[in-house]
């Protein structure tokens, strides 16, 4: 994954202009974020175990980024490339790793007050809020094709994870919402940083900080609860195998694809989610859901049809 961002995203720019003429240069950042939509989205199965074997939401969440943090920079030591980047991707890398940290606490706070289904909702409204701002920059068109694919997609991810009326409450909703901005933010500034600055490198530099922040949070409250059993060890380490997949296949697409595109493709993960209970847990999918996985995947079809988006 990242051997490929590495040898499709630092080449020359006529290297990279003659990749995208024939059409294989967005393929390859199509496939990472496809890779990454399955991988976070069988994280939830893996936490579950972890839950049951006696750790807890900010413990598994703090591990994960722990993982991924370090496996970023074996890699980077391994693949030869260098850590060094400029002063100011450096402070925008630890700074959006922050943020980071405040959008996974905010995405697992909103699940204390609203059906899971209502906090994926608002949480996958990012792909929508990093259209609206990258239309508000100049930096693509608002064209009808775009704006109908972008709300397309969010009104089948609705129907997909389903609709509830029931136990909403403000600090739930303020807190989703928190996480979906955070996340729309951290996504297209991580872009912008990835222009000048090795891709590998700026990950790296936010999961950093992100780690940092997390267990320094977790020491803070005293409550860092390791799993107890070995089925929770599994499940510990399943989130973070799946997570660090998940990441850098993810931020290793930005610079090839875009935020946007790179955005909307994610919204396969609560659909991946859906399949994916379908097949381990023998759970049954309603025609609404299967109409709302349906009006994603067209969404997704419709926006990669769509014109070559300024990255």
């Amino acid at each position: 994954m990242t051997i490929a961002a590495d040898d499709y995203g630092h080449r020359s720019d006529r290297n990279c202009a003659a990749l995208e003429r024939h059409g294989r240069y967005p393929f390859v950042g199509a496939g990472l974020v496809v890779l990454s939509a399955a991988a976070i989205a069988i994280v939830p199965t893996f936490a579950k175990l972890a839950y049951a074997g006696g750790s807890d939401t900010l413990t598994v969440i703090a591990g994960r980024c722990v993982v991924t943090a370090a496996v970023c920079f074996f890699v980077t030591f391994v693949l030869g490339r260098s850590l060094v980047i400029p002063g100011g991707s450096l402070a925008l890398s630890l700074g959006l790793g922050v943020l980071y940290h405040a959008h996974l606490y905010g995405l697992l706070g909103a699940v204390m007050y609203l059906p899971v289904n209502i906090v994926v909702l608002i949480y996958y409204l990012h792909p929508l809020i990093i259209g609206v701002i990258a239309i508000c920059a100049r930096h693509q068109v608002a064209s009808p094709l775009r704006l109908g694919a972008l709300i397309g997609a969010v009104t089948g991810l609705g129907l997909a994870v389903g609709f509830s009326l029931q136990g909403l409450s403000c600090a739930g909703i303020a807190l989703a919402s928190m996480a979906a901005l955070l996340a729309a933010v951290v996504i297209t500034c991580s872009s912008f940083a990835m222009r000048s600055s090795d891709s590998l490198a700026v990950t790296s530099y936010m999961m950093l900080s992100a780690t940092v922040c997390l267990v320094l949070l977790s020491l803070a409250q005293g409550d860092l609860k390791l799993p107890a059993t070995a089925e929770g060890w599994f499940g510990f380490a399943g989130v973070a195998a799946t997570h660090t997949i998940g990441t850098l296949a993810f931020f290793a697409a930005i610079p090839l694809l875009g935020a946007v595109r790179a955005a909307m493709i994610t919204n396969l993960e609560p659909v991946l989610g859906i399949v994916f209970a379908m097949l381990i847990l023998g759970e049954r999918v309603s025609p609404a859901q299967a109409t709302g996985i349906t009006m994603v995947i067209a969404s997704i079809f419709a926006m990669e049809m769509a014109r070559p988006m300024a990255r």
